[in-house]
């Protein structure tokens, strides 16, 4: 594996508008490409906390773009989103050397926490053809479910004000549901302090009654926050759990290989 860093895709947002590339040793036109976002909130945090993310997918076989986005105290949504939406047009479409070997010709998304929200509203609000598949990490993934009552000035802050109804739906990715939607997958442990499972039951009711295709992966972990990693990981690791059915949608997607 080797790391291009500190690649440009948004030049007004300085190092916020920056991602590093991973590629895997050898690199060909059928080598999948995925983006890479990391959580915190949409306050917080960089593509460092999720670099370990882009090492596993890299070990799949994948070269992966891992990015940081402007967050709140940049601007309100839909900046975040729309960063998102760029980094995928920069990966669909720039003209960066390192990713011209690779097949630009659809892209897999993955985010955990504010990230699984983000890799939604990325993934579907792209053309359909352009998406080979989704994947949230203890996200986001209904609006509706968060933030939990009593944070109503986080939700203010996220939208820069009270939002209309159209506002609010148009950030919430189970309102983007439809049966030819990109495939996707949810994981959640029932015990997530930050975001309720109950985001991810929503969401993956709603796939399946428009009978889009949706994976759904329940644990039951308990401990801090999301419980996503392996505890002392450096860069942080998904835990054997989740890589294994993050793998699994992978080969049901037919993207990449085996490990290495």
């Amino acid at each position: 594996m080797r790391m291009i860093s500190d690649i440009s895709y948004c030049s007004e947002a300085g190092d916020r508008g920056c991602g590093d590339l991973y590629l895997p040793e050898r690199v060909s036109t059928d080598t999948p490409i995925a983006l890479t976002i990391h959580g915190g909130g949409w306050a917080s945090m960089d593509r460092t906390s999720f670099a370990g993310v882009a090492e596993f997918l890299c070990g799949l076989g994948f070269a992966a773009f891992n990015i940081n986005y402007r967050l709140l105290d940049r601007g309100p949504w839909p900046l975040c989103g729309d960063d998102c939406l760029r980094a995928a047009d920069f990966v669909l479409n720039g003209t960066f050397p390192g990713l011209d070997g690779c097949d630009r010709r659809r892209l897999f998304i993955i985010g955990a926490s504010a990230g699984g929200h983000l890799a939604l509203m990325t993934g579907l609000r792209l053309p359909e053809e352009k998406v080979s598949g989704i994947v949230s990490l203890s996200g986001v993934d209904d609006m509706d479910f968060y933030p939990p009552p009593g944070a109503e000035e986080f939700r203010l802050r996220f939208f820069g004000g009270k939002p209309t109804a159209a506002q609010a739906d148009a950030a919430n990715p189970v309102k983007l549901v439809r049966a030819s939607q990109p495939p996707v997958l949810c994981t959640h442990t029932v015990y997530d302090t930050v975001v309720s499972c109950d985001a991810a039951e929503s969401f993956v009711a709603r796939c399946r009654e428009a009978g889009a295709r949706i994976d759904y992966f329940r644990y039951n972990r308990s401990g801090d926050g999301h419980c996503l990693w392996i505890p002392g990981s450096s860069p942080h690791r998904l835990l054997p759990e989740l890589e294994n059915a993050v793998a699994g949608f992978v080969a049901a997607c037919g993207l990449a290989g085996e490990r290495k």
